[in-house]
């Protein structure tokens, strides 16, 4: 698997699924806002990026502006909202409480399912 994104304002559970990957030797990359964080996609170049919903949308308009220029790429969602229907390229949803060892098994099967 490449690198994964991931967009969550709940730095806890980032923290520990941050573990879970390098213990793993997988690539990810956290960080809490969706605000101002293409620049982030341009140089890592992400293989998914998954997206709290919640956080998404608590800076919709600014997560908006942003969107346009990374679309192509696949998106992951933590949980459902019905305010993100113009996010084009979802690949797979994953509704919490989920358990952050068994992540990397989710997101390899919603990847390869695609």
């Amino acid at each position: 698997m490449g690198l994964v994104l991931w967009i969550d304002s709940n730095t806890f559970a980032t923290g520990l699924l941050e573990k879970v990957f390098k213990k793993k030797a997988l690539p990810f990359y956290t960080i809490p806002t969706a605000q101002d964080f293409v620049y982030l996609v341009e140089d890592l170049r992400p293989e998914v990026i998954v997206l709290d919903t919640k956080t998404a949308v608590e800076v919709l308009e600014a997560f908006k502006g942003q969107y346009e220029s990374i679309k192509h790429l696949p998106f992951i969602l933590i949980d459902h909202n019905n305010e993100l229907p113009f996010i084009e390229n979802v690949k797979g949803q994953i509704n919490r409480p989920f358990d952050p060892f068994q992540v990397p098994q989710i997101l390899n099967q919603i990847l390869k399912a695609n």
